[in-house]
């Protein structure tokens, strides 16, 4: 029996998704419901509940609990009654509550996948946390941006019937059904615009899903909406006994947190009714008499902030270079996108009638495990996806699937391309590192001399020429094994100043200056670019490849198979191939893709069985990407398996 688990950890409620023995995904039921509470309660013998649990607990002592625990996730710890606990504790209380309902579906059978979804905007440490978070609650882990769980969802469940057919949208020379996401959640705004990318070659199969641009407001999410009708609900009634009212809002006792707790789980409805009628009134504890309160009323609250967030939307599409009506569709998920307001303000603003669900926050779960487990052998599968079964390497060559695309630049910017005949010539590329050991007849040149402009690229046919091609230009190396296995967490003391990457088997320090745009989890690939400069084509990129030998002890194996496999490639230009290169204090294999209107040299560092290629791509400022490079290079530390 297989059991695969898709888990969306939001700020007021999680939704668990799971598929048994490769059926379709359903909705896990929580008690009762569609959706699992994010909250925790902390009991003092150390019991964390979770959810309803959590939330009958709390009114024995509510100093114990914590609604919204992925707000508190930056803290490093919660005081949660007189106990202090790592939010990576409470955030596992989560995950494995929710875990454990799924595994009621298939018996107790263990979950041989769980996927976890994320905010586009989140960088590395808040994914790692999510990560380590899962530890044992599964065999694997993979985490997807949620706009890109919300792209697979609407592709599935809006495409042909046929589909063997590959529908693609072409405006403007762009290619591909895309979409924006505006996900209104519990404790954020996120709008994204996504792209499915077209197949390359033959067949039914589809690209996988690229996060063109994506924009976020932290400040604002259903939680703030419910904070601005409980103080609208306070104008009302607080006038009848207002030292009542300051004493029910901000009194410390337990009698006064019992009483605002179930205030605010009342506000709470008085929301989701506003969302399906006009009015609805609130009852309210004495002294004070029920309130009556109007979607009017409602929508004169959130009006500012939701035409933020419309606006955050309308801003992220005209980062992705497109315009609305370019889209194939705008997608509202989130709860908090029930608020009819939200429909009509981006109607009135985009010119284009948002796509909307009878339950929106149940998109995202069921959209990422979509994204990275169904079965293309199996009937009805999403083409492009593939299974990711434990254990199972992906042999040389084969094709693979872009489920968590990196931000702005999609894998074919990356790719290999091929060099035209008579095109100009690619930029002057960086000097090379001196070489340490023997050099093909692409030496570097000697230390101190500048490399001159490189020259328009030969056909393969020509002496001197190499016409070559390497499997999603990340291959950099003998792709046998790059299977998808539990992540290690790893232990940096010392490190240097700058921002810590380290969500797979290895781990690095970019410059502070540089953010991450890119975190493809199949492909433990990491891209990171400048902050100033996040939809430029200057980046340095990072991935990890599993070898069937020791790539140390063996190093003339790898620099031959690295030989091969750029001799027997028929997309870019190679230069420079340097098999024993010292770079940053580093032993490398060196080599350079010359690409139209970009240079990309490439740093191979090995230790075991594992090996690191480092993509380094100059565009724009050379200067600037080869500091970032020099120092990633340095600080690469690999945990070999």
């Amino acid at each position: 029996m297989t059991l695969r688990v898709a888990v969306d950890f939001g700020t007021s409620s999680t939704c668990v998704v799971a598929s048994v023995n490769g059926r379709e995904p359903q909705v896990v039921v929580v008690d009762g419901q569609p959706l699992l509470s994010s909250a925790v309660y902390a009991a003092p013998d150390g019991t964390l509940f979770v959810g309803q649990e959590a939330e009958r607990q709390a009114a024995v002592d509510p100093s114990r609990y914590e609604p919204h625990p992925k707000r508190r996730i930056d803290e490093g710890e919660l005081l949660l009654g007189a106990t202090v606990l790592p939010v990576l504790d409470v955030v596992h209380a989560v995950l494995r509550r929710a875990v454990t309902e799924a595994r009621r579906l298939a018996g107790g059978a263990e979950v041989d996948l769980l996927v976890l979804t994320h905010p586009a905007q989140w960088g590395a440490m808040r994914t790692r946390l999510l990560r380590q978070a899962a530890g044992r609650l599964a065999h694997e882990v993979a985490l997807v941006p949620e706009p890109v769980a919300a792209a697979v969802f609407h592709a599935a469940t809006h495409a042909p019937t046929d589909l063997g057919q590959d529908r693609t949208v072409e405006f403007s020379g762009h290619v591909g059904d895309t979409i924006a996401v505006l996900d209104v959640g519990g404790g954020t705004v996120d709008a994204s615009v996504v792209r499915r990318m077209p197949a390359s070659g033959p067949g039914p199969r589809r690209g996988g899903f690229q996060v063109l641009a994506t924009r976020g407001d932290p400040t604002f999410g259903g939680a703030d909406v419910d904070q601005a009708l409980l103080e609208h609900v306070g104008s009302l009634v607080s006038s009848a006994d207002p030292q009542a009212w300051r004493q029910l809002v901000e009194g410390r006792e337990l009698t006064d947190r019992r009483r605002r707790r179930v205030l605010r789980q009342d506000i709470r409805g008085a929301k989701e009714t506003l969302s399906r009628h006009a009015y609805t009134d609130v009852p309210m504890p004495p002294p004070f008499a029920d309130a009556h309160v109007t979607r009017e009323d409602l929508e004169r609250l959130v009006a500012a902030p939701l035409g933020r967030a419309v606006d955050l939307t309308t801003t992220t599409i005209e980062a992705a270079k497109m315009r609305a009506k370019q889209l194939t569709a705008i997608f509202l998920v989130g709860g908090s996108s029930r608020i009819p307001m939200v429909s009509r303000l981006v109607h009135e603003r985009t010119g284009v009638v948002p796509t909307t669900l009878d339950q929106p926050e149940t998109v995202v779960a069921r959209g990422a495990l979509r994204a990275v487990l169904i079965d293309p052998d199996r009937t009805g599968a999403l083409p492009g996806a593939s299974a990711v079964r434990p254990g199972t390497a992906r042999q040389s060559g084969e094709q693979r699937t872009e489920i968590v695309g990196p931000r702005e630049i999609p894998r074919s910017a990356y790719r290999p391309q091929q060099a035209r005949r008579g095109s100009n010539p690619p930029p002057a590329p960086a000097r090379p590192p001196a070489a340490r050991g023997a050099t093909t007849s692409m030496s570097a040149p000697p230390p101190g001399q500048q490399r001159p402009p490189a020259p328009p690229p030969k056909p393969a046919t020509e002496n001197g020429g190499l016409r070559r091609q390497l499997p999603w230009l990340l291959g950099a190396g003998v792709a046998l094994a790059a299977a998808v296995a539990a992540v290690l967490v790893l232990t940096l003391d010392d490190i240097p100043d700058g921002r810590t990457f380290a969500q797979y088997n290895y781990s690095f320090v970019a410059p502070p200056e540089w953010t991450q745009t890119g975190d493809n989890v199949a492909d433990r690939q990491v891209i990171v670019k400048p902050t100033d400069a996040v939809g430029a084509d200057d980046l340095v990129v990072v991935q990890e490849f599993e070898l069937p030998y020791d790539g140390v002890a063996e190093h003339d194996r790898l620099v031959q198979e690295l030989r091969t496999q750029i001799d027997s490639s028929t997309g870019s230009e190679f230069a420079d191939f340097a098999p024993g290169t010292e770079f940053a204090g580093k032993d490398t294999v060196f080599y350079r893709e010359l690409k139209s209107g970009a240079t990309v040299d490439w740093y191979v560092v090995t230790q075991a069985n594992t090996q690191v290629s480092v993509g380094c791509q100059y565009v724009a400022n050379r200067d600037r990407v080869a500091g970032a490079c020099e120092q990633i290079v340095r600080t690469l530390e690999i945990r070999a398996e």
